[in-house]
């Protein structure tokens, strides 16, 4: 008997969700008003022109350049999690600043699904970049292919054993980053936006305690197992 003419294989592309939730009620690891001020802004998915915003214009220049240090926090997140594989982001939820009204204020969580394309690059991928960095090695990982290869330990102290572990370790490793770039931010002098550097530096200076306020879990994605047709 003829088959279907359609093989199954483990190469096909199978997407796979992550749910990642950010919990940034501790000030001491996500501060609101530190000494050091790059340490500010949380992290936040939406800059001042977000229709979401009820009071954007009542900022002062203080809270506008926190609320522009969340936003490179969030695009770094965005910037880390692509390149390890193709993804997009679906169904994105912000509290702790009247649900993300609330422009003066810094969000306390955000919770946001992450959809790869090919998720078994993700923990070969971050581990490569882990050895690359010279992190000591740590037992081994099997990735959503089934694949073997040896763990490295993550930014956030924690063997890269796993997808989740490897996308918790990738959301810490951004939110730690210091960096700095132009950005349009809302100027109250001006009453409109003017193009600002802005600065950010970790807002913990341990990375262990940023990676215990991200959890990730695997929300769908199958395996494909049985005879090929």
């Amino acid at each position: 008997m003829a088959g279907s003419g359609y093989n199954q294989s483990p190469e096909q592309i199978t997407a796979g969700l992550y749910r990642i939730v950010l919990t940034m009620t501790n000030t001491t690891y996500y501060p609101s008003a530190s000494g050091t001020t790059t340490q500010n802004g949380s992290v936040n998915p939406y800059d001042w022109t977000s229709s979401a915003y009820t009071n954007a214009t009542s900022m002062t220049a203080t809270q506008a350049t926190y609320l522009a240090q969340g936003n490179l926090r969030w695009s770094k997140i965005l910037d880390g999690l692509d390149n390890v594989t193709d993804c997009r982001l679906l169904d994105v939820v912000v509290s702790g600043n009247t649900s993300g009204t609330d422009a003066t204020t810094q969000p306390t969580g955000i919770a946001f699904t992450v959809e790869f394309y090919r998720d078994g690059f993700v923990t070969g991928e971050w581990n490569a970049y882990l050895k690359s960095i010279g992190q000591s090695s740590s037992g081994t990982y099997t990735n959503s292919d089934g694949i073997v290869g040896t763990a490295y330990v993550g930014i956030g102290g924690t063997a890269i054993t796993t997808t989740a572990l490897a996308i918790q370790d990738i959301v810490t490793n951004a939110i730690m980053a210091a960096t700095s770039r132009g950005y349009r931010v809302w100027s109250p002098s001006q009453q409109g936006d003017s193009q600002q550097k802005i600065s950010i530096t970790a807002p913990n200076a341990t990375a262990s305690n940023i990676f215990g306020t991200v959890a990730v879990t695997q929300i769908s994605g199958t395996t494909i197992a049985g005879t090929p047709l």
